[in-house]
């Protein structure tokens, strides 16, 4: 998979940067749409968690939105890549048909457009955390790293699920229902301090729960991840790469007598 990846990488960074220039071509904004819409989802849970709810994060002195944010940006680019990544391959059918190149390639190509929007993303928290009077240290430089092994784990379940999708096309409206109901299981918008232990632990078996949480350690208490938390997220990366190459092997011949 990676020797297909290195070997295209020419096509990988022409189809990147064209797919980046083109992905807002014909609005009024353009490329601001990558920091736009963002910041208006922000805006309405800052809004509605801290002034209707009253739900806060829990950190002493902690401002809410920062916690939101810290939590908010990584999983949005995570879901929208499980949306785009797991149709990559039925969007490029055209392509498969008449050429050799491999769909671990399509899929690839929306973890780099991820990849770049995330970091966007990660740098528009710099303003944000000055704002809330919360410094930044040394150990935000761990956040592209981060954000890389967050999108790694996400390109492995894209790889399943984009051939899964051009077997079974109600897949699409499966995946949109899941993350909806996904990004409730995870403490995003909430803390899990004030749960019992008991359901704590099972939120800690949800694979981007350590990604989350590791953002936040980085960001906000100022330290590296414990060292159970990299062993775990790794764990979850080879195990999602590993089962996402094997049913892309497996379904390869399938896949493209269907397209």
């Amino acid at each position: 998979m990676f020797k297909n990846i290195y070997t295209y990488r020419h096509y990988l960074l022409g189809s990147f940067w064209s797919e980046l220039r083109y992905r807002y071509a014909g609005t009024a904004l353009g490329f601001f749409w990558f920091i736009i819409n963002p910041m208006l989802e922000v805006l309405i849970y800052a809004v509605v968690f801290t002034q209707l709810v009253s739900i806060r994060s829990g950190g002493q002195g902690v401002s809410y939105t920062l916690y939101l944010v810290s939590g908010l940006f990584p999983w949005l680019v995570f879901a929208q890549f499980l949306q785009r990544g797991s149709n990559a391959i039925a969007s490029n059918a055209l392509y498969m048909r008449r050429s050799l190149i491999p769909s671990e390639i399509f899929v690839f190509k929306e973890f780099l457009i991820s990849l770049f929007t995330l970091v966007i993303y990660l740098i528009l928290l710099v303003p944000i955390s000055i704002i809330v009077q919360n410094p930044i240290t040394l150990s935000a430089l761990l956040m592209p790293f981060l954000a890389t092994l967050l999108l790694l784990l996400g390109y492995g379940m894209a790889l399943a699920l984009a051939n899964l999708r051009v077997l079974f096309p109600d897949m699409k409206e499966i995946i949109s229902f899941i993350l909806q109901l996904w990004r409730w299981t995870l403490p995003i918008i909430y803390s899990d301090e004030n749960f019992p232990d008991t359901l704590q632990k099972i939120m800690r078996i949800n694979p981007p729960y350590y990604f989350i949480q590791s953002f936040r350690t980085v960001l906000i208490e100022h330290i590296a991840p414990a060292n159970t938390a990299w062993l775990i997220m790794f764990f979850w990366i080879a195990l999602s790469i590993g089962i996402g190459s094997k049913i892309s092997s497996w379904l390869r011949s399938e896949v493209k007598d269907l397209l």
